[in-house]
């Protein structure tokens, strides 16, 4: 083996590459064979290239384009690759946040299909208690009460924008809710203009976020969605019976949801979260 004429084969078994991607970055110029026999047309790499392809390589792997790959190889200025390298860190910070993000997302998702199994359905309230939790949320411009299903799907429009216009991943979309407030509870009017989605306790992205207070709650599980406005008013008249009062906001929150199929509604099951003291 000549180490100063290698062929293609040659080069890419001393490096663990395959011919391909030899010719992908001969045709990106980003290692071209120095040395082309006039007689026979054949064309040679050198051993001190490798050096070259480690450096393709290890960018690569750290997720930089090929045409900066070039343009950083052609300048041969270390100060800009170190630049780089610290903008490529950072690029890989962002993109570790939102994996994380969309893994805790995931992690309730699953949390809640094994809540769905045990939760009573129907009509029969319960208490269950819930700790501190967040959600990003968004006023909109619509009562959800005065809304039909296609009223809530445009509420959900607004609440998308926000969440693309703060640059969170779609992960969080699935598990939403809207709130009423207490004052409007305690006059038994059942208004509720805020739609949100819940994101991790450590959440330090922008939006409007709150937290809801830990504590005891009265609730109702449903999958009628045409229903929410009676079971609501259901669940106040049972915190009555029971002889609690209304300790916060009411929170409806989706749990599961499933996509309708052509013009048919999202398929829900939601719960309908009211906190009470004694």
């Amino acid at each position: 083996m000549d180490i100063q004429k290698l062929t293609i084969g040659q080069m890419a078994d001393l490096n663990g590459v395959t011919r391909e991607t030899l010719r992908h970055y001969d045709r990106e110029k980003l290692l071209i064979p120095w040395y082309t026999d006039p007689d026979s047309g054949y064309r040679y790499y050198h051993i001190n290239q490798s050096a070259r392809l480690d450096m393709i390589l290890y960018l690569q792997s750290y997720g930089v384009p090929l045409k900066e790959i070039r343009q950083h190889l052609e300048e041969a200025d270390k100060r800009a690759l170190i630049s780089l390298l610290g903008q490529q860190r950072q690029a890989l910070d962002r993109d570790i946040q939102r994996l994380e993000q969309s893994r805790k997302a995931i992690d309730r998702m699953l949390l809640n299909h094994q809540r769905c199994e045990h939760l009573p359905r129907g009509q029969d309230p319960f208490f269950e208690y819930y700790p501190a939790r967040r959600i990003f949320k968004h006023r909109t411009q619509a009562n959800f009460f005065d809304q039909d299903h296609m009223g809530y799907e445009l509420m959900l429009r607004e609440l998308k924008e926000s969440l693309v216009a703060s640059n969170l991943p779609a992960s969080y979309f699935w598990n939403i809710g809207t709130l009423v407030r207490q004052p409007h509870l305690e006059s038994g009017c059942l208004y509720s203009d805020e739609v949100f989605f819940f994101v991790e306790d450590d959440y330090q992205g922008p939006g409007d976020i709150e937290t809801l207070p830990p504590g005891l709650y009265a609730c109702i599980c449903s999958d009628d969605f045409s229903r929410e406005a009676a079971s609501a008013h259901a669940l106040l008249a049972f915190i009555r019976q029971e002889g609690y009062r209304i300790a916060g906001d009411y929170v409806c929150e989706v749990i599961q949801e499933f996509p309708g199929f052509n013009k048919a509604p999202r398929e829900l099951i939601f719960t309908m979260q009211i906190p009470v003291s004694q």
